[in-house]
Parts: C-alpha cells; sequence; structure tokens
C-alpha cells in the first residue's frame, strides 16, 4: 500500500509556522503583563512599608516629610504602571484573538488532513480487500507434469 501524501503539506507547515510565531507574541505580552503586575506589588509592599515606618519612633519632622514624598512619588509611580499595565493587557488581548484565528486556520487544514487520510485508507484497504476477493475466486488450474 502506498503511502498517503497530503498535496496542501506545505500550507499546513506555513500556518503551523504562523501559529507558533503568534504564540510567542503572545507570551511576550504575557510576559509583559506579569513584569507590570510584579512592579505594582512591589510598589503597594513599598507603599505600605514607608507608611508603617513613618511614625516609628526616633523619627523627626524631615524624616516624615521626606517619607510623605516618597510615597507621593510612589502613589505617581503606581498611576503610571496601572494605565501601562491597561496599555499591555489590551495588547495581550488582541494577540490572543490573533492566536487564536492562526490556530483556527491551522486546525482546519489539519482536519482536513485528518479527514483526507482517512478516506484514503479506507479505500485502499477496500480496494485491497477486492483484490484478495479476486484472487480467491480464480479457478485453481493444476499443471501436471
Amino acid at each position: 500500500m502506498r503511502r498517503f501524501r497530503f498535496n496542501l503539506e506545505k500550507i499546513l507547515e506555513l500556518r503551523a509556522f504562523h501559529e507558533r510565531r503568534a504564540e510567542m507574541v503572545l507570551a511576550e505580552k504575557a510576559g509583559r503583563c506579569a513584569v507590570l503586575d510584579a512592579k505594582l506589588k512591589v510598589n503597594a509592599e513599598s507603599r505600605h512599608r514607608a507608611r508603617t515606618e513613618m511614625f516609628a519612633s526616633g523619627r523627626g519632622l524631615e524624616d516624615y516629610r521626606s517619607t510623605e514624598l516618597y510615597v507621593v512619588r510612589l502613589d505617581r509611580e503606581r498611576e503610571r504602571v496601572i494605565e501601562e499595565l491597561a496599555r499591555a493587557e489590551a495588547e495581550r488581548e488582541l494577540s490572543r484573538l490573533e492566536y487564536i484565528a492562526k490556530h483556527t486556520q491551522r486546525e482546519v487544514i489539519d482536519k482536513l488532513q485528518e479527514r483526507r487520510q482517512a478516506e484514503y485508507y479506507r479505500l485502499a484497504e477496500r480496494e485491497e480487500t477486492k483484490q484478495l476477493d479476486d484472487l480467491a475466486r480464480r479457478p485453481v488450474v493444476m499443471i501436471e507434469g
């Protein structure tokens, strides 16, 4: 029996390549969002620590003022990171939608290949059975000699 050959194999490979590339872009965008989330967490921890230490014993008015300015700077930084995170999440969502589209395009060709392969082997098996039946029906000729 001949091996199955899918005539759209190159298209399938190309679509798989585009899917992998879209997946890498999505991973990059997700990584960027994770980094920004981590920045927000560090910011919140720094702000909490600064507020807690603000009224510690032995600290003067200058220390209080510098800590207050530090907290204001952390608040501005938090707002900037939140805006950046919102943009990054929007980009990630666009990348996710693009990845889903590329994945679907590849899957369509993949399913077509599976159907054609199953049909090919089913027909090949049917043909082989027919040939065996024809062989079995042939009259047996005895050669004497």
